[in-house]
């Protein structure tokens, strides 16, 4: 087929389940690109567009990136793919309708739903459409190991890297929503490989293309959350449920019993279920009060003795160690990562301490339970004694349960600009002696406003509750730019 060739959707499935659906341990040749029109629906400023785009031309594609956002907007991926651009076509600023009839194949952002009319255009001119997830799934030889949750999927994911890592030093890679594309990897996988990959409810949806789940899947939890792109709450959880949906007898289903929208999750697939729990001793993996791991009945280690603190890391503690223990980590390396772990940047993580201000960097808190688990995290330790700089973009998501923590603990709150902020407004503007400072539209004001409220002995920290996008260009960059900040105050 040469490279103008543009197959009918059901000719384009049928032609890549001869070449790329094999079996998912089975080597891949990954020839079905050479030489084909392959169209990057979304680039984007995370490494999933680069990642893709870089494998795709390795592999003979010849690429068209069409994006709503500017070529300044795109700058920093765009300098990242420069030694490529006489193999690149880009249409920014906007889409145009031939791009997406012409192409043998799309690659679209996760984040762009599937009921974006310009995918309609598309399916209706019978091209293959696919995300970098989807294609990694159907091309990787190597095991995967699936890590999601609405809270704890990034410190889990992290936390199960190490821990394969230790135990396997060369055979374990890393992708997935922590910022590293997965298909920049697959060159170098085999059968022997694992990777570790972090799945947003966004990727996890997905999945439905490739029809696979991963070897062994974790989930953390799930609570409401982006609700701003997900129809309902039942549109969520299903996405989530792909995690298991596709999994075989002999793979692993790890999920956390103590969360009533995850407990039964597992009953309805195949897979071996591996329940953890911080309640319910009679689990597989239990973790008690005292911090001492249960594995299946018997005393395993225990982790209060480690630098990772809090109930809601315990949670991400005792499955990572249910998910890596299925794949043959001794007890001696779990202990020797957990000795030194600490959580990835932007998860409640220490900035500095200024005149007895001490600052703390949550920008990844984008939901109500993490905005929660902040609460019950610092609270105890700063009561009364909380500054938190929160809001952004409503994810359609209900603000009253941190209202009593609110109450309990928060000695001021400052809020940014966004529709996040006013729910949040709302939900605590009555709560006694708390001082409110609203809506901040320059963040470098809003955080000395922030250390001005605060006195030594006091805690100022970066809880935003809502998405980033309306300031910032994305959750990390605010989180970049509040540590800048606060390093030069």
């Amino acid at each position: 087929m040469g490279s103008r060739t543009r197959l009918t959707q059901k000719q384009s499935s049928a032609a890549l389940s001869k070449t790329l659906l094999k079996p998912r341990l089975e080597p891949i040749s990954p020839n079905w690109f050479k030489d084909k029109k392959i169209l990057i629906f979304g680039l984007g400023l995370h490494d999933a567009g680069v990642g893709a785009i870089e494998y795709l031309i390795n592999q003979g594609a010849a690429i068209t990136i069409t994006d709503v956002k500017t070529k300044e907007e795109l700058l920093p991926s765009i300098k990242k793919l420069e030694k490529y651009q006489s193999k690149i076509v880009y249409h920014l600023g906007g889409h145009q309708e031939k791009d997406f009839k012409n192409h043998d194949l799309i690659i679209k952002s996760v984040a762009i739903p599937k009921e974006n009319p310009w995918l309609k255009i598309a399916e209706k001119a019978g091209l293959l459409i696919e995300t970098d997830i989807s294609l990694f799934f159907k091309l990787s030889p190597s095991k995967i190991v699936g890590i999601t949750g609405t809270k704890g999927k990034t410190t889990t994911t992290s936390l199960v890297y190490l821990l394969l890592k230790k135990q396997y030093p060369k055979k374990v890679v890393l992708g997935g929503n922590i910022r590293k594309s997965v298909l920049r990897q697959l060159p170098k996988l085999t059968d022997k490989h694992l990777a570790v990959l972090e799945l947003s409810s966004f990727q996890l949806d997905s999945l439905s293309l490739a029809n696979r789940s991963p070897n062994v899947s974790i989930i953390t939890n799930i609570y409401p959350d982006h609700l701003n792109w997900h129809r309902n709450i039942k549109d969520y959880v299903n996405a989530k449920k792909n995690i298991f949906r596709f999994q075989k007898k002999d793979d692993y289903a790890v999920f956390n019993f103590d969360n009533p929208k995850t407990k039964n999750i597992t009953s309805q697939f195949e897979a071996k279920k591996i329940p953890f729990s911080l309640i319910k001793k009679s689990m597989l993996y239990y973790l008690d009060k005292t911090g001492q791991v249960w594995e299946k009945g018997r005393k395993m280690t225990n982790v209060s003795r480690f630098p990772l603190k809090g109930k809601h890391n315990w949670y991400n503690t005792v499955a990572a160690i249910a998910g890596t223990r299925l794949l043959g980590v001794s007890k001696i390396n779990i202990e020797r990562v957990l000795s030194t772990f600490k959580a990835p940047s932007g998860r409640q993580e220490k900035v500095r301490t200024l005149k007895g201000v001490s600052f703390y960097n949550d920008t990844t808190a984008t939901g109500v339970e993490a905005m929660v688990a902040a609460l019950e995290r610092f609270g105890p330790e700063y009561p009364k004694k909380l500054v938190f700089i929160s809001g952004g973009v409503d994810k359609g998501v209900d603000y009253r349960p941190i209202k009593s923590l609110v109450k309990k603990y928060l000695k001021a709150l400052v809020l940014l600009e966004g529709t996040a902020s006013e729910k949040i407004f709302e939900t605590v503007k009555d709560v006694p002696g708390l001082i409110i400072k609203k809506y901040f539209s320059d963040f470098q004001k809003a955080i000395k406003r922030a250390f001005r409220l605060a006195s030594a002995g006091d805690a100022v920290i970066l809880c935003p509750g809502g998405a980033s996008f309306n300031m910032f260009q994305h959750e990390f960059d605010r989180g970049d730019q509040f540590v800048a900040c606060v390093k030069n105050l």
